[in-house]
């Protein structure tokens, strides 16, 4: 075999993109950089590249009054950076210069109502083995709409040889399909020639609701091959939905398995109608890839009643055991526990106990008397049972939030929801959400974003529900949705001061958080962001905001992050927490950062704007460089 002197490889290299081809950067969704230029001692010189203005968003006032957000990780394609929006268009820049190359439409119909903000959170890349192939580099979106199309990589025209004229219709053969309310707004999963794809269903409105199957399709044709149902026992299918993966599936080619992590069957906050622990909902499942057959599960909420989804992308990399390096799958959830399992076979790696939890007492319900707790990581948002603490941030401010709270109960984690009221804290927005989780491989050290928002959650009877909702004057945007089927109704509201936007609680609000995985210790947590107003406060500076967007790490030791609240990327260094390196964002952002190597040149992008009480709708993807 010919080889190529050791001189030319390198200038090869130097002249070509590496990294980031996944929405996680790889199949594992380890949003880590192997190869990284900037290192702690030089990136204080990370400067500003480019920026580009997508056009492609809205404030709301065109679509139902409900806004666009932009929290797409673009994609490195060769040199193209290629992204969807809000609005699941999609686009292809220069990735060293922002220019712009190509734009794909989906034409989603908007003048429909749709269960989610407008999201996409990204898109996905598959390369066919044949180069001769018409179409051989795809880039696969998933729309609003419930459609998986695939798009030529190098032109932004549609593949016609996949589905129907390059289009898979995703409600074909769905039971109870609704419109608007199945949709699709993380990228999909390509690995060996399977794109498995999920969905996100607005899952409170009833019981009975589109099953939250994962289908698995032929990248090449489009041609369904497998389907895996996430509710593991058919009496129980037939009484509830959802249970469904809306967030990103990762996955082991080597292995032949995909890591699903699924969320709570329908309704989400009484379980009457689907009594039992509901087996692989709210859990890690891997399947295999080629048949869609499940190979192990592991349930990280038995019978939920809180949507404790499993939000954020598994974690796929390796620990130390002794002399030996073990494959593992880490997953963070929104009740601030991090499960460390065998990537193989499930096995938790450290032990993982049932504790004790409270009882529900609402009629009709029977919920799990334990769940599963982490003894490592240690859990990493506040458990205790005690009595809510409210922040005396001011007089008024602790009687708004007192008044909001009511006679709302809480007996720490896992409080059963209650026809008097009760608080969820964690909230169901809160722990880690889909901004997931990263690592750098070099020292088995992982970061996350712990967020600490409590929710109220108050059941209603059904013959007072219409009643109670149209007699809602309150002034803190209680939502109410029906739970049909089922013998209550649903409000809820998250427990923070509307005109001060500053939660009721005392902070931290959110952290960075580092985890060392061979240990399941934590090395170190900062506070992320700062809510505007509340900067001038001795205590709540240093209590962070709230966050969407998960880090990267570096191979060398440098973590990245955006604050929402302080528009700001900010650099940390992995080691000790302290702040390297800081840029002010002109929006919010909403996103995780992505980062790669061309040229002997390294860039980090980041996508921002969205919903924002301060400052009109708008849009960027933003580019910083550092040349060796």
């Amino acid at each position: 075999m010919r080889t190529v002197p050791m001189a030319l490889f390198l200038l090869w290299l130097c002249g070509h993109a590496s990294g980031w081809e996944h929405y996680g950067a790889s199949l594992g969704g380890d949003r880590y950089v192997p190869n990284s230029i900037i290192h702690k001692q030089n990136v204080k010189n990370l400067a500003f590249a480019w920026q580009y203005r997508t056009g492609d968003y809205s404030d709301g006032t065109e679509f139902n009054n409900r806004p666009s957000s932009f929290k797409a990780t673009p994609i490195l394609v060769g040199t193209k950076l290629i992204f969807s929006t809000g609005l699941n268009t999609v686009i292809a820049v220069d990735a060293r210069s922002g220019k712009f190359i190509w734009r794909y439409d989906p034409k989603v119909d908007f003048s429909k109502s749709y269960s989610e903000t407008y999201t996409s959170r990204g898109v996905s890349f598959w390369t066919s083995a044949r180069s001769s192939d018409a179409c051989h580099e795809r880039v696969f979106l998933g729309t609003l709409d419930a459609r998986l199309i695939a798009i030529s990589a190098a032109t932004g025209s549609v593949c016609d040889e996949f589905g129907d004229n390059g289009v898979v219709d995703l409600s074909k053969n769905v039971k109870n399909y609704r419109r608007g309310q199945y949709s699709l707004t993380s990228p999909v999963t390509v690995v060996n020639d399977v794109v498995i794809v999920g969905s996100s269903i607005g899952d409170n409105g009833a019981a009975k609701l589109e099953p939250g199957f994962v289908r698995g399709f032929s990248a090449k044709t489009g041609e369904e091959i497998w389907r895996w149902h996430p509710i593991k026992d058919p009496k129980v299918r037939s009484k509830t939905g959802a249970a469904n993966v809306w967030s990103v599936i990762s996955a082991d080619p080597k292995l032949g398995l995909a890591y699903l992590p699924t969320t709570s069957p329908s309704p989400d906050f009484y379980g009457g109608k689907r009594l039992g622990n509901n087996d692989h909902a709210n859990s890690l499942v891997a399947l295999n890839i080629s048949t869609g057959q499940a190979v192990w599960q592991f349930q990280t909420v038995h019978h939920d009643l809180w949507d404790y989804d499993n939000a954020a992308q598994p974690l796929l990399t390796t620990i130390q055991q002794g002399e030996e390096e073990v494959p593992v799958v880490v997953l963070a959830t929104k009740m601030g526990f991090v499960y460390v399992l065998h990537g193989e076979t499930g096995k938790p790696m450290f032990p993982v106990v049932e504790q004790d939890v409270s009882d529900s007492d609402v009629p009709g319900e029977k919920s799990s008397p334990t769940q599963p707790f982490p003894t490592k990581p240690p859990p990493l948002h506040p458990i205790e049972q005690k009595d809510l603490e409210l922040w005396s941030f001011t007089p008024e401010h602790e009687r708004v939030c007192r008044e909001m709270l009511g006679d709302a109960t809480y007996e720490g984690i896992f409080t059963p929801p209650s026809l008097g009221g009760t608080v969820l804290f964690p909230g169901n927005a809160g722990g880690t959400n889909w901004g997931s989780m990263a690592v750098n491989k070099n020292t088995n050290v992982a970061t996350l974003v712990m967020n600490r928002l409590p929710t109220v959650v108050r059941l209603i009877p059904r013959s007072e529900f219409n009643r109670r909702r149209e007699d809602n004057q309150a002034s803190w945007d209680i939502q109410f949705t029906e739970q049909n089927g089922t013998p209550f109704g649903m409000a809820r509201y998250d427990l923070y001061n509307r005109q001060t936007f500053l939660p009721c609680t005392p902070g931290p609000w959110s952290e960075l958080i580092a985890i060392d995985l061979n240990q399941g210790a934590v090395v170190w947590r900062k506070p992320l962001g700062v809510f505007p107003s509340a900067k001038d406060h001795p205590l709540a500076k240093h209590w962070g905001g709230f966050n969407s967007g998960g880090p990267l790490m570096t191979s060398t030791g440098v973590v990245f992050v955006a604050a929402r609240f302080g528009k700001a990327l900010i650099g940390y260094s992995e080691d000790t927490g302290e702040t390297l390196w800081r840029h002010d964002l002109p929006a919010r952002p909403h996103a995780t950062p992505m980062s790669f190597v061309i040229d002997n040149t390294q860039y980090v992008v980041l996508a921002l704007g969205g919903p924002s009480d301060d400052q009109p709708a708008n849009d960027y993807l933003m580019a910083f460089k550092l040349t060796r």
